[in-house]
């Protein structure tokens, strides 16, 4: 699990920092109030599902950087979809780190706000981090 680990937190740094303009700190094992998740499942030789936690600050943040909207101009549906996208690529850009030479077959990200309730315990690597006071998680779950 440490080596998924560190895969998974330089995948969150270089989608997060590259495409969204936004630098996180690390806060260790510390579950924050988050206002959204996105998550997504795999399968193939691994199977699993990670989930994003953001706070609405950070999600709105991401959607002007992305999108070059102000607060005023975006809608939930641009937040929402701002959200599905982070996750989509962060477990791509993990899952590409892991093994370049295996296939995985990706669903489509769902969404839920509130996010849903966080499993704690079981085959997880879970990360957190603040951004200028702001909220950011990722919680990767392997299954048989």
């Amino acid at each position: 699990m440490k080596e998924m680990k560190e895969i998974m937190m330089a995948a969150i740094f270089d989608v997060v920092e590259q495409m969204f303009y936004v630098f996180l700190e690390p806060i260790g094992d510390d579950y924050a109030d988050y206002a959204m998740e996105a998550a997504i499942q795999f399968k193939g030789d691994l199977k699993g599902e990670m989930s994003v936690l953001v706070s609405d600050g950070l999600a709105k943040s991401m959607v002007q950087n992305l999108l070059g909207l102000e607060t005023g101009q975006m809608t939930k549906e641009d937040i929402e979809d701002c959200v599905k996208e982070v996750a989509n690529m962060i477990c791509g850009n993990f899952l590409g780190r892991l093994d370049r030479t295996r296939t995985f077959d990706l669903s489509v990200p769902s969404f839920s706000q509130p996010p849903r309730k966080a499993v704690t315990g079981g085959d997880a690597c879970r990360l957190y981090f603040d951004s200028d006071g702001e909220s950011f998680g990722a919680i990767l779950r392997l299954t048989n």
